[in-house]
């Protein structure tokens, strides 16, 4: 019989990856295991162990709600057999969650040797796709494939379509990675079946449940019959337990009920013999432990903002709030009178009786409080040295790296909330603007600044030409537009998820730095602020490497409207109607000439 552990409110701060954990960390399937994964509620994140510690996702990757569900209390006769229902059919019904696409997607476990391994998941209809199991992150050295069930055609009585079981049996204790054969697949359940010795007790965390104002967690037993080796005869076992993490023994309290759990915590287990005196050493069921990890988890506090008044709401009843402004100390309260743009981070923290205080996970916003632009605005590098970086050169492949020190950017924080500033460098290569060397570093930068409503702005970004996806690509992918825009040889930023490059006067292509190396990194666009007005950000565009830019320009359009100066001042361009400049091939409503059409 199994040990069983269910997921659900069990993970404790999972989405924070700042210490990222590595296989050292995984903590070793020693007993059996049930990972529901549509309980995750996220991916984990790259980094991130999830799981009771049992699972390490190595790669970082997505998450599916379409792929159809898995129904492990019915009995279909070609997924889930009756012996699989029998086991685990309390965990019911659950999503086809978890992405695992070859070796860009993969996560990493401890087994046992004769442990079980299986995996419930969709394939896409592709009998290529399949979970695999390998000694290293890359899958070049696997193990054998596991043994894999029909695929469920979606007939009356059985899951939804392209779903499959696979069942594996690790050979050996050790580290074993988990990914797909080719292309990616979802899954709903990995069900470890460990090899554990006889008269083991199952053991079971329940969820997280609040009655009377107290958070608890039961725990319980089904002490399981122990067989000795060549032998039929079933003989019934006892439960010993501790609460203080030490190994119990026959003169620990014996586990009659469940156990309730006030803070997080280890209980121990440990069977018996059981020939009606009560538990003795003599007749200890070796190998025969057990054990709850007892954890909570609590959502983050909400934070709303309305300028720069900030408001935490806990979604717990007599929860206290705390709140940091661009990672400084930590204060209690759930209202700020912000004066300037900041990043607020917020928690809380339950007091769960005399038992123990929990902190709930934390979230962050960010909270602008900025002028709207009314004059012309640029912001460009004023100062900055660069120099040698002698730790990366050290290690580089490919000669001196660069960095720069004292860097500073012409950007009023009345107008501009810049966070994260990074920093990019141009050494001794033709494609330098003006001999600078120093450049803002999209990777990581978000710069944000404020339209009024109705306003219109005209904005010029210059990037360092080597600001784009493949500089020295033969080929600009002409037939892969992005915006108007090639996605080899082309600089691009991406303002508040859309991304834009330098057009024509006629909305044309004219990004190509091959065929345009005098303006393609020069890119010109307008922005209109809509009802209640209009944050926009800059932030990386994820179709390219590092953008480096060497200045950003905003400039305020005419006051009578977007219609009076399409006309009169770019009677050319044509414009979407959030007053955006687009391209020729863009397919909508869209304004030239101050006038309104269809473009096909």
């Amino acid at each position: 019989m199994k040990k069983i552990f269910t997921l659900a409110l069990a993970l404790m701060g999972f989405a924070s990856v700042t210490n990222a954990a590595t296989v050292d960390d995984i903590a070793p399937l020693k007993h059996s295991y049930v990972l529901v994964c549509e309980d995750l509620g996220a991916r984990p994140g790259k980094g991130a162990i999830f799981g009771d510690g049992h699972f390490l996702d190595v790669t970082g990757g997505s998450i599916a709600t379409n792929k159809g569900s898995v129904d492990l209390s019915a009995a279909d006769g070609v997924l889930v057999t009756e012996e699989i229902a029998a086991k685990y059919g309390e965990y019911g019904k659950h999503l086809n969650y978890l992405r695992l696409k070859k070796t860009q997607d993969v996560i990493a476990m401890k087994v046992t040797a004769k442990s079980k391994v299986i995996i419930f998941y969709q394939d896409n209809n592709k009998d290529d796709r399949y979970p695999v199991f390998a000694k290293d992150a890359g899958l070049s050295d696997r193990y054998a494939d596991g043994v894999r069930s029909e695929r469920c055609s979606g007939e009356e009585g059985q899951p939804a379509v392209n779903v499959r079981r696979i069942e594996w049996t690790a050979t050996d204790d050790g580290l074993v990675y988990v990914g797909d054969n080719n292309g990616d697949m979802f899954m709903s359940y990995i069900i470890i079946e460990a090899n554990e010795a006889p008269g083991t007790p199952t053991v079971k965390v329940g969820e997280q449940t609040n009655e009377g104002g107290l958070w608890f967690r039961e725990v319980s037993v089904k002490a399981n019959p122990y067989k000795m080796e060549g032998s039929d005869e079933e003989i019934p076992t006892i439960v010993t337990y501790t609460t203080d993490g030490s190994a119990p023994t026959a003169a620990s309290p014996v586990y009659s009920e469940p156990i309730k759990c006030y803070q997080d915590m280890t209980i121990k287990f440990q069977a018996y013999q059981d020939w009606g005196m009560g538990a003795d050493e003599g007749f200890i069921c070796d190998g025969a432990d057990n054990e709850a990890n007892v954890s909570f988890s609590f959502d983050a506090p909400s934070i709303s903002a309305e300028g720069g008044n900030v408001t935490i709401t806990s979604p717990y009843e007599g929860a206290k709030n705390f709140y940091t402004l661009n990672g400084g100390e930590a204060t209690e309260g759930s209202s700020i009178a912000l004066t300037e743009s900041a990043i607020v981070s917020a928690y809380s923290q339950i007091v769960n009786g005399t038992y123990a205080t929990f902190t709930t996970k934390s979230t962050t916003k960010d909270v602008y409080v900025l002028n709207p632009i009314k004059e012309k605005k640029t912001i460009a590098v004023t100062a900055a040295d660069v120099v040698l970086d002698e730790e990366a050169t050290a290690t580089s492949t490919t000669g001196e790296v660069y960095k720069v020190e004292n860097g500073a950017i012409s950007a009023d924080k009345m107008d501009f909330f810049v966070k994260n500033l990074s920093w990019g460098v141009v050494k001794d290569a033709n494609y330098q603007i003006d001999g600078k060397e120093a450049y803002i570093k999209m990777s990581d930068t978000n710069i944000t600044f404020f339209v009024a409503e109705g306003d219109s702005v005209d904005v010029k970004v210059i990037c360092s030409k080597n600001a784009c996806k493949n500089i020295d690509a033969d080929d600009a992918a002409e037939d892969k537009l992005v915006n108007g825009c090639t996605p080899d040889r082309c600089c691009y930023v991406n303002v508040s998820g859309t991304p834009y490059c330098h057009l024509d006067a006629e909305g044309g292509v004219a990004a190509d730095l091959k065929l345009y190396p005098e303006e393609g990194n020069v890119i010109t666009f307008g922005l209109k602020g809509a009802e209640g007005g209009s944050y926009f950000t800059f932030q990386k565009y994820s179709g390219t490497g590092n953008i480096l830019i060497s200045s950003i320009e905003i400039t305020p359009m005419a006051t009578e409207g977007i219609t009076a100066v399409k006309a009169s001042e770019n009677s050319s361009y044509i414009y979407n109607l959030a007053g955006q400049k687009v391209s020729a091939n863009y397919k909508g409503i869209a304004i030239k000439n101050g006038k309104k059409f269809m473009s096909k």
